[in-house]
């Protein structure tokens, strides 16, 4: 038996292009009652948004939902990393400070997070640069207290001193120090540029945080510093005239020994 379709006559498939395309369309329906009911559902469809189901749970083939899952991101344009070498363009430097080390095998755990929870790498790369930019601030701040503290323990320390009945005045504790800079500096024999460096070690380890400490550096080493000598060592390890065997008079003096 012939298709209804052999039959079916109207003005819009005069051409054969069309005969064609609608014979084909109409294939399927086996009535033109059935084709008439299959246009009418049709319609109520047309301009209707595709919805996303509300839940995956009703995919029970685990492959199915992956694949449809996949689709999905792709469609967003969400791209997802299966190994830790896919995300070899990840910019783990950015947003980070200069003098940031990089740590290859955190960076390497990060990539394996992110691989394993399925994370996007725009979302990834999004995450780096927001915890590289909150490290480096809590460098500077960090930084930045450390040197407010340093400050503020050389004020106590400082004034400690000044307060002491063994000094009395901030000129005295200066005149003192400039003491020991001269002791040191001349009877050990180093140059300006290795006072400085022991000097600021000093500083930092004592001179400026314990005033006890301080005051014994002070009152034992300053006698020691030779009237009218040079201000600048002689750099070959050997003491700088005169020597501390010649000025021990004066320190023994000086000390009450």
């Amino acid at each position: 038996m012939d298709h209804w379709t052999e039959g079916f006559e109207d003005d819009s498939l005069v051409v054969p292009e069309d005969r064609i395309a609608f014979n084909t369309a109409m294939k399927d329906y086996k009535t033109e009652h059935d084709a008439i009911i299959g246009g009418y559902h049709a319609k109520k469809l047309t301009g209707k948004p595709f919805k996303l189901p509300e839940s995956l749970d009703k995919m029970k083939d685990e492959t199915v939902k992956s694949e449809f899952t996949s689709q999905v991101h792709k469609l967003f344009g969400i791209e997802h990393a299966k190994s830790i070498e896919d995300l070899a363009d990840l910019d783990v430097r950015m947003g980070a400070a200069e003098n940031l080390p990089t740590n290859d095998d955190l960076t390497n755990a990060f990539k394996q997070f992110v691989v394993d929870n399925k994370i996007s790498k725009a979302n990834a790369q999004k995450s780096i640069g927001f915890l590289n930019e909150q490290i480096a601030k809590a460098v500077v701040a960090k930084a930045a207290k450390d040197e407010a503290d340093k400050l503020a323990k050389a004020k106590t320390c400082n004034e400690a001193l000044i307060a002491h009945p063994d000094f009395g005045s901030e000129e005295k504790v200066n005149e003192h120090s400039e003491l020991l800079r001269r002791a040191i500096q001349n009877n050990v024999g180093l140059t300006a540029e290795e006072y400085e460096q022991f000097g600021s070690e000093m500083a930092d380890t004592i001179l400026t945080k314990n005033p006890v400490m301080a005051r014994v550096m002070l009152k034992v080493l300053a006698p020691l510093a030779a009237e009218g000598n040079t201000d600048v060592g002689t750099g070959s390890g050997k003491p700088a005239e005169p020597t501390i065997a010649q000025e021990l008079p004066k320190t023994a003096k000086a000390m009450n020994w």
